[in-house]
């Protein structure tokens, strides 16, 4: 077996796979002749995405610049190129959702997109994301493709994408998944599986993890806690549990109750902007970062004994009004209130030691914050580090001879003196 390589404007490229992704069929057959193959490098690049020096890969560059061109190339021409290219590599080619682009109307084309289901690794593919986009172009073509495929062979997904089409009134759509439903589902099996699941949430404890994922994301610890990090419930008033299947619930993630949390389905971002009050168990210890990022409506929330810090960015651009900050909370961490625009009452309690950047920065109707006297440092009043910046109606209230004092002096920042 012999590997020929040669220049181009990618670099170093070997013969064989030039021949194929230009369709030079003469070259590819003389080449075949001679008993050339694809070095190991480009079966890398195309199986699986990698290969030595990635970026600067010349095979994964050319590669890459040839998926970009696909959109305007011939279904015929890239039939070719990619069953050629996957009978040299002996696997699926592949799949990248970022390269290849689900919502450009060529690549849902029926005869296109049976191609790429056909030579491209269906694994990496998001299935009901395509699914759903080939709904949302109201052209179900594709649909048989995906019955091919073995796409809808859930029945939870497949009801998933017939009420998707109903609600967004695509009613061809709809029409062929009900007919495809009819055709192939058994009905009879499918009703005994949904009353023996209903059977079993009735039966199960409240705090069983069958219950609980109804309603939160978590993970379990090593030390066998639970951190929750995400809530897709209904309610806009919350209790979060102590307990999930036995194991103590310890702490929230980063992001939890954020709409703005990676991967929030919309129904999910529209009831966390909607929560106006959460209780939290005495069992959480931390509170992760941005936790509450963007809960607009919420104005009330507690704050556990263990919890030791208030993380960067938690209550940001909440809906919070008033909070009681205990003594053993002992730092509250950059951009924490950040925009809390309705705020007007921060207490922080004996014991709270530091107050960092731009903690309250753009809490413009914060009037009271009482400052005790075990504060040691409270971040720099500049533009952008400032934890008060923009808080015009802010008094401050300090001990005499404290810190909080001689900041509030330094940075012209009204203050009086406790009355305690």
């Amino acid at each position: 077996m012999t590997h020929y390589s040669l220049k181009t404007e990618y670099g170093a490229l070997d013969i064989l796979f030039k021949a194929i992704v230009t369709l030079d069929k003469k070259r590819v057959q003389e080449l075949k002749e001679r008993g050339v193959t694809l070095s190991e490098n480009v079966r890398n690049v195309l199986s699986n995405g990698t290969g030595k020096g990635r970026a600067e890969n010349p095979a994964y560059k050319f590669w890459f610049a040839l998926l970009r061109e696909i959109k305007t190339m011939s279904t015929e021409d890239f039939s070719e190129i990619a069953s050629m290219l996957r009978k040299e590599t002996d696997k699926p080619l592949y799949y990248s959702e970022t390269l290849w682009m689900w919502g450009n109307k060529r690549a849902l084309e029926p005869s296109f997109f049976e191609v790429t289901l056909k030579n491209f690794d269906q694994k990496r593919m998001p299935k009901k994301h395509a699914m759903k986009r080939i709904i949302d172009s109201d052209n179900p073509g594709c649909l048989p493709i995906c019955e091919k495929h073995g796409w809808l062979k859930n029945p939870k997904i497949r009801d998933e994408l017939i009420d998707y089409a109903s609600e967004n009134g695509k009613t061809e759509a709809a029409a062929w998944l009900l007919e495809f439903k009819n055709r192939t589902a058994d009905l009879a099996a499918e009703r005994e599986r949904a009353e023996k699941k209903v059977l079993r949430e009735l039966n199960a404890a409240p705090t069983s993890v069958t219950m609980m994922r109804k309603s939160w994301n978590f993970e379990k610890r090593a030390d066998s806690s639970i951190i929750i990090t995400g809530y897709r419930g209904e309610r806009t008033e919350i209790n979060v549990p102590d307990k999930i299947g036995g194991c103590t619930v310890t702490a929230i993630g980063d992001y939890a109750f954020s709409p703005d949390a990676y991967r929030a389905r919309k129904v999910q971002r529209t009831v966390r902007s909607t929560i106006t009050k959460i209780i939290l168990p005495k069992t959480i210890e931390r509170i992760g970062e941005f936790a509450f990022l963007k809960c607009r409506s919420l104005t009330e929330i507690n704050l556990p004994e263990k919890l030791l810090e208030i993380s960067r960015g938690m209550m940001y651009l909440s809906g919070l009004e008033s909070i009681v900050i205990g003594g053993n909370i002992k730092k509250i961490g950059a951009v924490a209130f950040y925009g809390c625009r309705g705020l007007k009452y921060v207490k922080l309690c004996e014991g709270v030691l530091e107050i960092d950047v731009a903690a309250f920065y753009l809490c413009t109707e914060l009037e009271i914050i009482v400052l005790p006297q075990s504060i040691v440092k409270i971040a720099a009043f500049t533009m952008t580090d400032s934890p008060f910046w923009c808080c015009q109606k802010l008094t401050a209230v300090v001990r005499r001879g404290s810190y909080a004092e001689k900041y509030c002096k330094d940075n012209n920042i009204v203050y009086k003196y406790t009355e305690e």
